[in-house]
């Protein structure tokens, strides 16, 4: 956390003018250096600053902005726009590993990956590698899976309980997704069938598919587990919204990073950061704190 440095200007007594002078500047100096290192990044708390931690001349300070979209329990803010979640818990540990600090940038997905695109932003966590995204980010090894769930109004699961996504599909049901979000077989394959191109809503975040949903607008929201579980659970909606039974595949997603504005090297210690993490049971000991969410 960044803490405002307190700096103490101490003149001898007694002393010549040329000596105070000289203090003086000194000491003015060393506030300007500080205040121009100290701003913090969007969404970050401060963070406490002690000169004789402070860069070598020729060392250049590492910070990096994650992008975030409200995504609970992935990513969240409370009153104070403190950004917490599950996601933001390892993407900071991931980048404080790799010894650079890290600051947040709030925006529906579609405009964060246009942000990771022009170098405004640096990373992006729960990101699908595909053929096009590569073209203008790097991908870390897999840091965690997503298992896609499909919800339906509770009233009718008595009807839907029993049939498979493709049956499902057949009868013209019509079903809540997230703009580009990547869900997927079968569903992917669905989604660029023109003949079923039109059975799906999309919408710029979860809530919006699960009012929707009880409006009857939907038949069904397809979203991650933990999402659609925590959304239902605060709202309290368990007596309107039932898990549907199937489980639809599993996805390996990795931290995405930007290419415009992060280098090769930098790229090489963020990756590297990832597999230590791994491999010592520092991400999975995270992951284990919102299973029961």
């Amino acid at each position: 956390m960044r803490l405002g440095l307190h700096l103490e200007t101490i003149l001898s007594v007694g002393m010549g003018e040329a000596m105070k002078t000289f203090r003086l500047i000194h000491t003015l100096g060393m506030m300007l250096w500080v205040t121009a290192c100290g701003n913090s990044g969007p969404g970050e708390p401060s963070q406490a600053v002690q000169p004789e931690a402070s860069a070598a001349p020729d060392e250049i300070p590492c910070e990096l902005v994650m992008g975030w979209d409200p995504w609970e329990p992935y990513q969240y803010e409370i009153a104070d726009g403190q950004v917490f979640g599950l996601d933001v818990d390892l993407l900071t540990a991931v980048v404080k590993n790799a010894d650079c600090d890290i600051a947040f940038r709030k925006g529906t997905w579609r405009e964060l990956l246009q942000q990771l695109r022009d170098g405004e932003i640096d990373l992006l966590g729960g990101a699908t590698r595909t053929t096009d995204r590569e073209r203008f980010a790097y991908f870390t090894e897999t840091y965690r899976d997503e298992q896609f769930s499909l919800y339906v109004a509770a009233d009718r699961m008595a009807n839907l309980g029993e049939k498979p996504f493709e049956q499902l599909m057949e009868e013209g049901l019509r079903f809540g997704v997230v703009e580009d979000y990547l869900y997927g077989e079968p569903i992917s394959s669905f989604q660029d069938d023109e003949q079923y191109q039109d059975r799906f809503d999309y919408a710029s975040m979860a809530e919006v598919n699960i009012f929707r949903l009880l409006e009857g607008e939907v038949d069904g929201v397809i979203e991650d587990r933990y999402v659609g579980a925590s959304i239902i659970r605060h709202k309290n909606l368990r007596d309107s919204i039932a898990l549907h039974p199937m489980r639809l595949n599993s996805n390996p997603v990795s931290i995405m990073v930007s290419r415009a504005s992060v280098d090769e090297a930098l790229f090489s210690r963020i990756n590297q950061s990832v597999m230590e993490l791994q491999a010592n049971g520092a991400i999975e000991k995270v992951l284990a704190q919102y299973l029961n969410l």
